[in-house]
């Protein structure tokens, strides 16, 4: 390792040095301000609420003494419209106007679709429901072959 025998002896006795022990201090202050924060706050605004504290950090520090404290900062994912209004195609009417209270079965039929994250990827749920009974039909194309 080309290391003298009393440099390693001297090195196994040293005491933390000022530095040292701030630099520990500021650790822990970081892992407290990102747990405070939810994990929100990067290097600029961890190295501002530092400097609130009384220590002396900059941004490039503060990053440091993040990797130091195993504290990443959440990165913010852009806003994807999946609804597009502008269009000039015929919109339906309103029919139900909020009023969701129905006297006979088969009268108002109401669906919604919601995107469940999994780890797999996404998944797709349509539900469709009569107002009046509150659950889910089944409509049966008398028609068709299949049912």
């Amino acid at each position: 390792m080309q290391v003298s025998r009393s440099g390693y002896y001297k090195w196994r006795t040293k005491r933390p040095s000022n530095c040292d022990n701030e630099r520990k201090q500021m650790i822990k202050k970081v892992q407290d301000i990102s747990k405070l924060s939810r994990s929100n706050y990067g290097s600029r605004r961890i190295s501002e609420s530092l400097r609130d504290m009384g220590y002396r950090c900059g941004r490039y520090k503060a990053r440091t003494l993040m990797g130091l404290a195993n504290v990443v900062a959440k990165q913010r994912r852009r806003h994807k419209s999946t609804t597009q209004s502008n269009h000039t195609r015929i919109v339906s009417s309103n029919m139900l106007n909020r009023k969701f209270s129905v006297l006979a079965p088969n009268t108002a039929w109401v669906g919604d679709i919601t995107y469940i994250r999994t780890l797999t990827g996404w998944l797709y749920l349509a539900v469709v429901i009569d107002l009046f009974s509150r659950r889910e039909s089944w409509l049966v194309n008398e028609h068709s072959d299949a049912f």
